[in-house]
């Protein structure tokens, strides 16, 4: 498992990177809590499944090509600053392919950091500040409806 303050400091750099709307408290400990109770900071790659979902924060391929398509390539000074912060070339965001993104989530963890921020800046509500907020918030929001994971799966691992 990778070290925890150095978890949480690369997360807070790279939110502070992003601009100064994208960091708070609040955010950095939802980012750092989802990549623990989605891969307990051990798998890049999907565990049984499909194993589609990469990286820490097991982001699927296709979510990454929505947020490109459907939220910044209709804000290119973010598309730029977003790019910039995940040192990726332009390309990746402009044309989005699946398997590109496959292979970035998968090794970049400055993109999946960042791909788990605009998921959840996406959603039209308050980011939680307590752990039983955070659990209803992940499960509705990351893991979703149809997501395996649980309310108790994601306190029992923060709290473990």
């Amino acid at each position: 498992m990778i070290y925890q303050l150095q978890m949480l400091a690369l997360i807070k750099k790279t939110l502070e990177e992003m601009g100064e709307k994208y960091y708070s408290h609040e955010a950095m400990m939802l980012i750092y809590n989802t990549g623990l109770v989605e891969s307990r900071y051990k798998y890049l790659i999907q565990k049984g499944g499909s194993n589609i979902a990469r990286g820490f924060f097991q982001c699927e391929p296709w979510v990454a090509v929505s947020v490109c398509k459907d939220y910044l390539q209709y804000r290119e000074p973010l598309m730029k600053k977003v790019a910039e912060v995940c040192y990726l070339d332009w390309k990746y965001f402009i044309d989005p392919i699946s398997d590109d993104w496959k292979k970035i989530l998968t090794t970049n963890i400055t993109a999946q950091i960042v791909f788990c921020r605009l998921h959840y800046w996406r959603v039209p509500k308050k980011l939680p500040k307590t752990i039983d907020e955070q659990a209803a918030y992940w499960k509705k929001w990351y893991n979703t409806e149809k997501g395996a994971g649980t309310i108790k799966h994601f306190k029992d691992i923060i709290n473990d």
